[in-house]
Protein backbone atom coordinates (compact mmCIF):
# COMPACT_ATOMS: atom_id res chain seq x y z
CA UNK A 1 0.00 0.00 0.00
CA UNK A 2 1.31 3.46 -1.15
CA UNK A 3 1.36 6.34 1.71
CA UNK A 4 1.28 9.80 0.37
CA UNK A 5 2.82 12.72 1.99
CA UNK A 6 1.58 16.15 1.73
CA UNK A 7 4.34 18.81 1.99
CA UNK A 8 2.72 22.38 3.22
CA UNK A 9 4.88 25.00 2.29
CA UNK A 10 5.71 27.36 5.41
CA UNK A 11 5.22 30.57 3.58
CA UNK A 12 1.11 29.05 2.98
CA UNK A 13 0.65 28.28 6.71
CA UNK A 14 2.28 31.99 7.31
CA UNK A 15 -0.34 33.35 5.23
CA UNK A 16 -3.03 31.44 6.75
CA UNK A 17 -1.81 32.52 9.87
CA UNK A 18 -2.08 36.17 9.80
CA UNK A 19 -5.37 35.87 8.10
CA UNK A 20 -6.94 33.95 11.44
CA UNK A 21 -4.81 36.59 13.41
CA UNK A 22 -5.33 40.28 11.47
CA UNK A 23 -8.43 40.83 13.29
CA UNK A 24 -12.10 42.27 12.73
CA UNK A 25 -12.27 45.53 10.34
CA UNK A 26 -12.12 48.43 12.99
CA UNK A 27 -15.46 49.88 11.32
CA UNK A 28 -17.25 46.48 12.24
CA UNK A 29 -15.87 46.29 15.67
CA UNK A 30 -17.11 49.68 15.86
CA UNK A 31 -20.62 48.41 14.84
CA UNK A 32 -20.86 46.00 17.64
CA UNK A 33 -19.86 48.25 20.25
CA UNK A 34 -23.05 50.89 18.74
CA UNK A 35 -25.55 48.17 18.77
CA UNK A 36 -24.63 46.85 22.44
CA UNK A 37 -25.66 50.61 23.22
CA UNK A 38 -28.78 50.65 21.13
CA UNK A 39 -29.84 47.66 23.01
CA UNK A 40 -29.76 48.74 26.47
CA UNK A 41 -31.58 51.85 25.42
CA UNK A 42 -34.45 49.50 23.60
CA UNK A 43 -34.16 47.12 26.71
CA UNK A 44 -35.28 50.61 28.73
CA UNK A 45 -37.39 51.83 26.46
CA UNK A 46 -39.85 48.26 26.45
CA UNK A 47 -39.80 48.63 30.27
CA UNK A 48 -41.31 52.09 29.90
CA UNK A 49 -43.58 51.07 27.59
CA UNK A 50 -44.50 47.91 29.89
CA UNK A 51 -44.80 50.12 32.82
CA UNK A 52 -46.57 52.77 31.05
CA UNK A 53 -49.12 49.68 29.74
CA UNK A 54 -49.94 48.94 33.20
CA UNK A 55 -50.68 52.10 34.47
CA UNK A 56 -52.82 52.93 31.37
CA UNK A 57 -54.80 49.62 31.84
CA UNK A 58 -55.22 50.70 35.45
CA UNK A 59 -56.95 53.90 35.16
CA UNK A 60 -59.45 52.49 32.06
CA UNK A 61 -59.64 49.40 33.96
CA UNK A 62 -63.95 49.60 34.07
CA UNK A 63 -64.07 50.61 30.45
CA UNK A 64 -61.84 47.74 29.70
CA UNK A 65 -63.75 45.51 31.48
CA UNK A 66 -64.90 42.00 29.61
CA UNK A 67 -62.54 43.55 26.57
CA UNK A 68 -59.57 41.66 25.10
CA UNK A 69 -57.58 44.35 23.86
CA UNK A 70 -56.03 44.32 27.20
CA UNK A 71 -54.57 40.54 26.62
CA UNK A 72 -53.85 41.08 23.19
CA UNK A 73 -51.70 44.23 24.57
CA UNK A 74 -49.65 41.80 26.72
CA UNK A 75 -49.52 39.36 24.24
CA UNK A 76 -47.53 41.88 21.76
CA UNK A 77 -45.80 42.95 24.86
CA UNK A 78 -44.49 39.03 25.66
CA UNK A 79 -43.68 38.94 22.04
CA UNK A 80 -41.43 41.97 22.06
CA UNK A 81 -39.52 41.02 25.32
CA UNK A 82 -38.77 37.26 23.31
CA UNK A 83 -37.47 39.81 20.59
CA UNK A 84 -35.05 41.60 22.87
CA UNK A 85 -34.07 38.55 24.50
CA UNK A 86 -33.17 36.68 21.59
CA UNK A 87 -31.29 40.07 20.63
CA UNK A 88 -29.15 40.23 23.87
CA UNK A 89 -27.74 36.45 23.57
CA UNK A 90 -26.75 37.57 19.83
CA UNK A 91 -25.40 40.62 21.64
CA UNK A 92 -23.39 38.17 24.10
CA UNK A 93 -21.56 36.18 21.26
CA UNK A 94 -21.10 39.27 19.01
CA UNK A 95 -19.16 40.53 22.08
CA UNK A 96 -16.93 37.17 22.59
CA UNK A 97 -16.05 37.39 18.85
CA UNK A 98 -14.85 41.03 19.38
CA UNK A 99 -12.86 40.04 22.07
CA UNK A 100 -11.42 37.21 19.88
CA UNK A 101 -11.17 39.88 17.09
CA UNK A 102 -10.08 37.27 14.49
CA UNK A 103 -10.32 37.90 10.52
CA UNK A 104 -12.02 34.54 10.06
CA UNK A 105 -15.42 35.29 12.33
CA UNK A 106 -16.20 38.45 10.38
CA UNK A 107 -18.89 36.65 8.21
CA UNK A 108 -20.64 35.19 11.20
CA UNK A 109 -20.31 38.55 13.15
CA UNK A 110 -21.99 40.73 10.08
CA UNK A 111 -24.46 37.39 10.21
CA UNK A 112 -25.23 37.89 13.91
CA UNK A 113 -25.10 41.78 13.91
CA UNK A 114 -28.09 41.96 11.13
CA UNK A 115 -30.44 39.88 13.29
CA UNK A 116 -29.23 41.60 16.04
CA UNK A 117 -30.41 44.83 14.78
CA UNK A 118 -33.81 43.70 13.06
CA UNK A 119 -34.87 42.01 16.20
CA UNK A 120 -34.19 45.06 18.07
CA UNK A 121 -36.01 47.40 15.73
CA UNK A 122 -38.65 45.16 15.54
CA UNK A 123 -38.92 44.93 19.58
CA UNK A 124 -38.56 48.88 20.14
CA UNK A 125 -41.43 49.78 17.49
CA UNK A 126 -44.58 47.82 18.38
CA UNK A 127 -43.57 48.06 22.06
CA UNK A 128 -44.17 51.94 21.67
CA UNK A 129 -47.23 50.95 19.33
CA UNK A 130 -48.85 48.99 22.39
CA UNK A 131 -47.93 51.95 24.59
CA UNK A 132 -49.51 54.60 21.97
CA UNK A 133 -52.50 52.57 21.35
CA UNK A 134 -52.93 52.03 25.03
CA UNK A 135 -52.58 56.09 25.90
CA UNK A 136 -55.37 56.73 23.10
CA UNK A 137 -58.30 54.60 24.98
CA UNK A 138 -56.52 56.72 28.13
CA UNK A 139 -57.15 60.31 26.60
CA UNK A 140 -60.53 59.41 25.02
CA UNK A 141 -61.65 58.14 28.12
CA UNK A 142 -60.69 61.91 30.29
CA UNK A 143 -61.45 63.81 27.13
CA UNK A 144 -64.05 62.36 24.57
CA UNK A 145 -65.84 65.52 23.18
CA UNK A 146 -62.15 67.17 22.41
CA UNK A 147 -61.94 63.57 20.59
CA UNK A 148 -65.22 63.62 18.83
CA UNK A 149 -64.01 67.35 17.92
CA UNK A 150 -60.59 66.19 16.30
CA UNK A 151 -62.52 63.71 14.25
CA UNK A 152 -64.34 65.84 13.04
CA UNK A 153 -61.78 68.25 11.55
CA UNK A 154 -60.27 65.44 9.97
CA UNK A 155 -63.44 64.53 8.27
CA UNK A 156 -63.58 68.42 6.88
CA UNK A 157 -60.60 68.13 5.48
CA UNK A 158 -61.60 65.10 3.66
CA UNK A 159 -65.30 65.74 2.74
CA UNK A 160 -63.69 69.62 1.66
CA UNK A 161 -61.00 68.00 -0.37
CA UNK A 162 -61.32 69.49 -4.08
CA UNK A 163 -60.83 66.93 -6.70
CA UNK A 164 -61.95 69.13 -9.14
CA UNK A 165 -58.32 70.37 -10.50
CA UNK A 166 -57.19 66.38 -10.83
CA UNK A 167 -59.99 65.65 -12.91
CA UNK A 168 -59.00 68.43 -15.37
CA UNK A 169 -55.88 66.84 -16.01
CA UNK A 170 -57.20 63.30 -15.76
CA UNK A 171 -59.54 64.46 -18.54
CA UNK A 172 -56.60 66.12 -20.73
CA UNK A 173 -54.98 63.18 -20.15
CA UNK A 174 -57.43 60.65 -21.22
CA UNK A 175 -57.83 62.43 -24.67
CA UNK A 176 -54.33 63.09 -25.42
CA UNK A 177 -53.44 59.29 -24.34
CA UNK A 178 -56.61 57.25 -24.82
CA UNK A 179 -54.59 54.39 -24.44
CA UNK A 180 -53.89 55.16 -20.58
CA UNK A 181 -57.90 55.90 -20.03
CA UNK A 182 -58.44 52.82 -17.73
CA UNK A 183 -55.52 53.05 -15.79
CA UNK A 184 -56.41 56.62 -15.00
CA UNK A 185 -59.80 56.27 -14.48
CA UNK A 186 -59.03 53.86 -11.82
CA UNK A 187 -56.48 56.43 -10.27
CA UNK A 188 -59.10 58.77 -9.78
CA UNK A 189 -61.81 56.49 -8.82
CA UNK A 190 -59.66 55.20 -5.86
CA UNK A 191 -59.27 58.73 -5.08
CA UNK A 192 -63.01 59.33 -4.67
CA UNK A 193 -63.76 56.21 -3.15
CA UNK A 194 -61.58 57.58 0.06
CA UNK A 195 -63.89 60.39 0.07
CA UNK A 196 -66.89 58.50 -0.36
CA UNK A 197 -65.80 55.93 2.45
CA UNK A 198 -65.52 58.56 4.90
CA UNK A 199 -68.83 60.11 4.38
CA UNK A 200 -70.42 56.55 5.05
CA UNK A 201 -68.35 55.72 7.75
CA UNK A 202 -68.75 58.93 9.22
CA UNK A 203 -72.75 59.02 8.74
CA UNK A 204 -73.01 55.77 10.59
CA UNK A 205 -71.13 56.53 13.80
CA UNK A 206 -73.17 59.76 14.00
CA UNK A 207 -74.61 57.93 17.60
CA UNK A 208 -71.57 57.10 18.78
CA UNK A 209 -70.26 60.11 18.32
CA UNK A 210 -73.58 61.72 19.99
CA UNK A 211 -72.95 59.11 23.42
CA UNK A 212 -69.14 60.03 23.37
CA UNK A 213 -69.66 63.83 23.86
CA UNK A 214 -72.13 62.86 26.77
CA UNK A 215 -69.55 60.79 28.46
CA UNK A 216 -71.70 57.37 27.71
CA UNK A 217 -68.89 55.23 27.01
CA UNK A 218 -68.77 51.76 26.56
CA UNK A 219 -65.24 49.70 25.59
CA UNK A 220 -67.01 48.58 22.16
CA UNK A 221 -67.86 52.67 21.53
CA UNK A 222 -64.35 53.35 21.92
CA UNK A 223 -62.85 50.76 19.92
CA UNK A 224 -64.80 51.49 17.54
CA UNK A 225 -64.46 55.16 17.54
CA UNK A 226 -60.94 55.05 18.00
CA UNK A 227 -60.82 52.84 14.75
CA UNK A 228 -62.64 55.46 12.49
CA UNK A 229 -60.31 58.17 13.80
CA UNK A 230 -57.46 55.95 12.81
CA UNK A 231 -59.49 55.88 9.02
CA UNK A 232 -59.75 59.49 9.16
CA UNK A 233 -56.40 60.08 9.63
CA UNK A 234 -54.83 57.96 6.80
CA UNK A 235 -57.89 59.23 4.49
CA UNK A 236 -56.29 63.15 5.53
CA UNK A 237 -53.07 61.48 4.56
CA UNK A 238 -53.17 60.04 1.47
CA UNK A 239 -55.68 61.88 -0.26
CA UNK A 240 -53.04 65.14 -0.86
CA UNK A 241 -50.78 62.51 -1.34
CA UNK A 242 -52.43 60.72 -3.88
CA UNK A 243 -53.22 63.88 -6.13
CA UNK A 244 -50.21 64.33 -6.39
CA UNK A 245 -48.98 61.34 -7.65
CA UNK A 246 -51.69 61.44 -10.21
CA UNK A 247 -50.36 64.29 -11.15
CA UNK A 248 -47.13 63.36 -11.26
CA UNK A 249 -48.15 60.38 -13.30
CA UNK A 250 -50.61 62.56 -15.74
CA UNK A 251 -47.18 64.45 -16.40
CA UNK A 252 -45.03 61.65 -17.20
CA UNK A 253 -47.53 60.21 -19.89
CA UNK A 254 -45.99 63.83 -22.01
CA UNK A 255 -42.79 63.32 -21.75
CA UNK A 256 -40.12 60.63 -23.42
CA UNK A 257 -36.59 60.26 -22.12
CA UNK A 258 -33.49 58.51 -22.58
CA UNK A 259 -30.94 58.13 -20.02
CA UNK A 260 -27.63 57.71 -22.10
CA UNK A 261 -24.58 56.25 -20.38
CA UNK A 262 -21.79 59.21 -22.08
CA UNK A 263 -18.62 58.41 -20.12
CA UNK A 264 -17.26 55.74 -17.47
CA UNK A 265 -14.96 56.42 -14.72
CA UNK A 266 -12.51 54.62 -11.79
CA UNK A 267 -10.87 56.96 -9.06
CA UNK A 268 -8.71 55.65 -6.74
CA UNK A 269 -8.69 57.25 -3.23
CA UNK A 270 -6.50 55.93 -0.29
CA UNK A 271 -6.85 52.26 -1.90
CA UNK A 272 -10.51 52.73 -2.18
CA UNK A 273 -12.22 52.01 -5.73
CA UNK A 274 -14.77 55.41 -7.07
CA UNK A 275 -16.97 53.76 -9.33
CA UNK A 276 -18.57 56.32 -11.51
CA UNK A 277 -21.49 56.40 -14.18
CA UNK A 278 -21.97 59.98 -16.92
CA UNK A 279 -25.67 59.65 -17.67
CA UNK A 280 -26.76 62.77 -19.40
CA UNK A 281 -30.89 63.00 -19.51
CA UNK A 282 -32.51 63.46 -22.94
CA UNK A 283 -36.49 64.61 -22.37
CA UNK A 284 -39.18 65.65 -24.83
CA UNK A 285 -41.63 67.25 -23.19
CA UNK A 286 -45.18 67.63 -25.02
CA UNK A 287 -47.58 70.74 -24.25
CA UNK A 288 -50.87 68.88 -23.35
CA UNK A 289 -53.36 69.19 -25.78
CA UNK A 290 -50.83 69.98 -28.71
CA UNK A 291 -48.00 68.67 -30.60
CA UNK A 292 -45.95 71.22 -29.46
CA UNK A 293 -42.81 70.16 -28.03
CA UNK A 294 -39.42 71.29 -26.05
CA UNK A 295 -36.03 69.27 -25.68
CA UNK A 296 -33.89 69.66 -22.32
CA UNK A 297 -30.99 67.39 -21.65
CA UNK A 298 -28.65 67.47 -18.65
CA UNK A 299 -25.61 65.51 -17.75
CA UNK A 300 -24.55 64.57 -14.47
CA UNK A 301 -21.65 61.70 -12.76
CA UNK A 302 -23.00 59.23 -10.30
CA UNK A 303 -21.08 57.01 -8.50
CA UNK A 304 -22.19 53.67 -8.42
CA UNK A 305 -21.50 50.41 -6.81
CA UNK A 306 -18.56 48.22 -9.03
CA UNK A 307 -21.64 45.33 -9.36
CA UNK A 308 -23.50 48.56 -11.30
CA UNK A 309 -20.73 49.64 -13.14
CA UNK A 310 -19.67 46.26 -14.76
CA UNK A 311 -23.03 45.90 -15.66
CA UNK A 312 -23.00 48.40 -18.24
CA UNK A 313 -19.01 48.27 -18.86
CA UNK A 314 -20.35 47.19 -22.36
CA UNK A 315 -22.93 49.93 -23.02
CA UNK A 316 -21.24 53.41 -23.19
CA UNK A 317 -23.44 55.61 -25.82
CA UNK A 318 -26.04 53.51 -25.35
CA UNK A 319 -29.51 54.24 -23.84
CA UNK A 320 -29.54 52.13 -20.76
CA UNK A 321 -33.17 53.08 -20.17
CA UNK A 322 -36.26 54.93 -22.28
CA UNK A 323 -39.22 55.69 -21.62
CA UNK A 324 -41.65 56.61 -24.76
CA UNK A 325 -44.33 59.43 -24.34
CA UNK A 326 -47.36 57.59 -23.36
CA UNK A 327 -46.10 55.39 -20.99
CA UNK A 328 -45.66 56.05 -16.86
CA UNK A 329 -42.17 56.04 -15.47
CA UNK A 330 -42.59 52.85 -14.47
CA UNK A 331 -42.75 51.10 -17.55
CA UNK A 332 -39.56 52.65 -19.12
CA UNK A 333 -37.46 49.53 -20.49
CA UNK A 334 -34.03 48.87 -19.06
CA UNK A 335 -32.78 46.96 -21.80
CA UNK A 336 -29.97 48.79 -23.11
CA UNK A 337 -30.23 50.11 -26.63
CA UNK A 338 -28.36 52.02 -29.15
CA UNK A 339 -29.65 55.82 -28.77
CA UNK A 340 -32.29 57.31 -31.09
CA UNK A 341 -33.47 54.06 -32.05
CA UNK A 342 -36.69 53.68 -29.88
CA UNK A 343 -37.64 56.77 -31.93
CA UNK A 344 -37.69 55.40 -34.86
CA UNK A 345 -41.62 54.07 -35.95
CA UNK A 346 -41.79 50.49 -37.90
CA UNK A 347 -41.55 50.07 -41.60
CA UNK A 348 -45.32 49.01 -41.05
CA UNK A 349 -46.61 52.08 -39.61
CA UNK A 350 -44.10 54.45 -41.94
CA UNK A 351 -44.18 57.34 -39.61
CA UNK A 352 -44.91 59.06 -35.80
CA UNK A 353 -44.60 62.39 -34.66
CA UNK A 354 -40.70 62.52 -35.29
CA UNK A 355 -40.36 61.40 -38.11
CA UNK A 356 -41.06 59.25 -41.57
CA UNK A 357 -39.12 56.19 -43.65
CA UNK A 358 -37.93 57.97 -47.06
CA UNK A 359 -38.03 55.56 -50.03
CA UNK A 360 -35.12 56.71 -52.98
CA UNK A 361 -33.36 55.12 -55.09
CA UNK A 362 -33.80 51.70 -54.13
CA UNK A 363 -33.14 52.48 -50.43
CA UNK A 364 -35.25 53.10 -47.18
CA UNK A 365 -34.01 54.92 -44.93
CA UNK A 366 -35.25 57.29 -41.37
CA UNK A 367 -35.67 61.25 -41.71
CA UNK A 368 -36.51 63.28 -38.54
CA UNK A 369 -39.09 66.11 -38.80
CA UNK A 370 -37.27 69.48 -38.70
CA UNK A 371 -38.43 70.53 -34.92
CA UNK A 372 -36.63 67.27 -33.95
CA UNK A 373 -33.36 67.41 -35.54
CA UNK A 374 -31.76 68.77 -32.33
CA UNK A 375 -33.08 65.24 -30.79
CA UNK A 376 -31.18 63.99 -33.23
CA UNK A 377 -28.11 65.54 -32.46
CA UNK A 378 -28.33 64.92 -28.77
CA UNK A 379 -28.82 61.33 -29.77
CA UNK A 380 -25.91 60.54 -32.40
CA UNK A 381 -24.08 63.92 -32.93
CA UNK A 382 -23.01 65.61 -35.83
CA UNK A 383 -21.66 62.84 -37.06
CA UNK A 384 -25.47 61.48 -37.82
CA UNK A 385 -26.20 59.00 -41.06
CA UNK A 386 -29.92 58.08 -41.81
CA UNK A 387 -30.85 54.48 -40.26
CA UNK A 388 -31.75 52.30 -43.22
CA UNK A 389 -34.30 49.93 -43.02
CA UNK A 390 -32.26 46.76 -42.84
CA UNK A 391 -30.36 47.84 -39.56
CA UNK A 392 -33.37 48.69 -38.02
CA UNK A 393 -35.02 45.49 -38.86
CA UNK A 394 -31.89 44.01 -36.74
CA UNK A 395 -32.31 46.06 -34.27
CA UNK A 396 -35.96 45.15 -33.95
CA UNK A 397 -35.65 41.81 -33.77
CA UNK A 398 -32.92 41.80 -30.72
CA UNK A 399 -35.17 44.12 -28.84
CA UNK A 400 -38.34 41.88 -29.58
CA UNK A 401 -36.44 39.06 -28.10
CA UNK A 402 -34.89 41.33 -24.86
CA UNK A 403 -31.33 41.29 -26.08
CA UNK A 404 -29.21 44.22 -26.46
CA UNK A 405 -27.98 45.06 -30.10
CA UNK A 406 -25.00 47.01 -30.51
CA UNK A 407 -24.98 46.90 -34.75
CA UNK A 408 -22.91 43.92 -36.03
CA UNK A 409 -23.77 43.14 -39.36
CA UNK A 410 -21.96 39.75 -39.82
CA UNK A 411 -21.10 37.91 -36.18
CA UNK A 412 -17.67 38.33 -37.03
CA UNK A 413 -18.19 41.82 -38.27
CA UNK A 414 -17.22 44.67 -35.48
CA UNK A 415 -20.15 46.63 -33.64
CA UNK A 416 -21.30 49.79 -34.38
CA UNK A 417 -22.73 50.87 -30.81
CA UNK A 418 -21.42 50.34 -27.36
CA UNK A 419 -18.19 50.39 -25.62
CA UNK A 420 -16.33 48.86 -28.04
CA UNK A 421 -18.24 50.36 -31.12
CA UNK A 422 -16.85 51.84 -34.36
CA UNK A 423 -19.67 54.71 -33.80
CA UNK A 424 -18.90 55.35 -29.71
CA UNK A 425 -15.03 55.25 -31.00
CA UNK A 426 -15.48 58.75 -32.60
CA UNK A 427 -18.77 59.56 -31.26
CA UNK A 428 -16.80 59.76 -27.43
CA UNK A 429 -13.01 60.00 -28.41
CA UNK A 430 -12.87 62.63 -25.69
CA UNK A 431 -14.70 61.13 -23.01
CA UNK A 432 -12.56 59.96 -19.38
CA UNK A 433 -12.93 56.49 -20.57
CA UNK A 434 -11.10 56.84 -23.30
CA UNK A 435 -8.87 58.85 -22.41
CA UNK A 436 -7.98 56.29 -19.63
CA UNK A 437 -7.56 53.99 -22.31
CA UNK A 438 -11.02 52.14 -21.85
CA UNK A 439 -11.18 51.64 -25.37
CA UNK A 440 -8.23 49.54 -25.93
CA UNK A 441 -9.69 46.46 -24.71
CA UNK A 442 -11.89 45.75 -27.52
CA UNK A 443 -11.09 43.54 -30.02
CA UNK A 444 -11.83 45.66 -32.43
CA UNK A 445 -9.78 48.69 -31.74
CA UNK A 446 -7.81 50.33 -34.19
CA UNK A 447 -3.44 49.60 -33.58
CA UNK A 448 -3.71 53.50 -32.46
CA UNK A 449 -5.87 52.43 -29.47
CA UNK A 450 -2.95 49.87 -28.97
CA UNK A 451 -4.13 46.36 -26.95
CA UNK A 452 -4.28 46.22 -23.49
CA UNK A 453 -7.57 46.72 -21.08
CA UNK A 454 -9.05 49.45 -19.29
CA UNK A 455 -6.60 51.24 -17.75
CA UNK A 456 -8.01 52.46 -14.36
CA UNK A 457 -7.15 56.03 -13.97
CA UNK A 458 -4.85 57.02 -10.42
CA UNK A 459 -5.17 60.83 -10.87
CA UNK A 460 -8.07 62.24 -9.11
CA UNK A 461 -11.00 63.88 -10.27
CA UNK A 462 -13.62 67.06 -9.48
CA UNK A 463 -17.03 65.93 -10.10
CA UNK A 464 -20.14 67.95 -10.34
CA UNK A 465 -23.11 66.32 -9.58
CA UNK A 466 -25.48 69.58 -10.00
CA UNK A 467 -26.39 68.02 -13.64
CA UNK A 468 -27.61 71.68 -14.47
CA UNK A 469 -29.38 71.40 -17.55
CA UNK A 470 -29.77 72.67 -20.99
CA UNK A 471 -32.79 73.67 -22.61
CA UNK A 472 -34.14 73.71 -26.00
CA UNK A 473 -36.39 75.18 -27.98
CA UNK A 474 -36.49 75.82 -31.70
CA UNK A 475 -34.01 78.61 -32.09
CA UNK A 476 -34.13 80.51 -34.90
CA UNK A 477 -30.69 79.97 -35.65
CA UNK A 478 -30.55 76.28 -35.75
CA UNK A 479 -29.39 74.65 -38.51
CA UNK A 480 -31.04 70.84 -39.49
CA UNK A 481 -28.11 70.30 -42.13
CA UNK A 482 -28.95 68.50 -45.01
CA UNK A 483 -32.30 66.96 -45.54
CA UNK A 484 -32.69 63.12 -46.76
CA UNK A 485 -36.14 62.46 -48.54
CA UNK A 486 -39.16 64.88 -48.63
CA UNK A 487 -40.60 67.37 -47.18
CA UNK A 488 -41.83 68.63 -43.67
CA UNK A 489 -45.14 66.97 -42.81
CA UNK A 490 -44.97 64.28 -44.98
CA UNK A 491 -46.26 60.52 -43.90
CA UNK A 492 -46.97 62.13 -40.60
CA UNK A 493 -49.36 58.57 -40.06
CA UNK A 494 -49.15 58.52 -36.19
CA UNK A 495 -51.51 60.69 -34.29
CA UNK A 496 -50.64 62.25 -31.05
CA UNK A 497 -50.96 60.01 -27.94
CA UNK A 498 -50.45 56.42 -30.07
CA UNK A 499 -47.19 55.06 -30.89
Amino acid sequence: MKRFSIVVSPALISIALVACIAGLPRSLRQRIAAERQYLQQARQQYERSAAKLNADLTEVSALLNGSSQPQEWHARLQADDSKLKQAEADQQKLDEIARRNRADTRTQAEKLLAEETALRRAAAEDAQSVASTADNWVQFAHHPSAYVAKMAAEYDAIRHADLGPIQKVVAQAEQDWPAKKDALELRLSALQTTQKNAEREWEDSAAERANASQGKLTGALVAGLLHEDQDLQNAVNALPQGIDHLRDECNQLYTAWDRILTDLDIEHDHGRKIFREQIETVRTTFAPGTKKSETSSDKQWLEVSEAQFRAVENDLGMAIAHKDAGKFDSEAVNTPEPAGFAYIAPPSQGSNQYGYWTHEGGQSFWTFFPEYLLLRELMWGHDYRPIVLDEYRSYRTAETAGRTWYGRETPTSPPKYGTHGTFTQTRYANSRYMQSGGFRGSAYASRRFGSSGFQEPHRPYSFSGNGAGKRFGRSPGYSPGKRFGGGFGRGFGRGFGRR
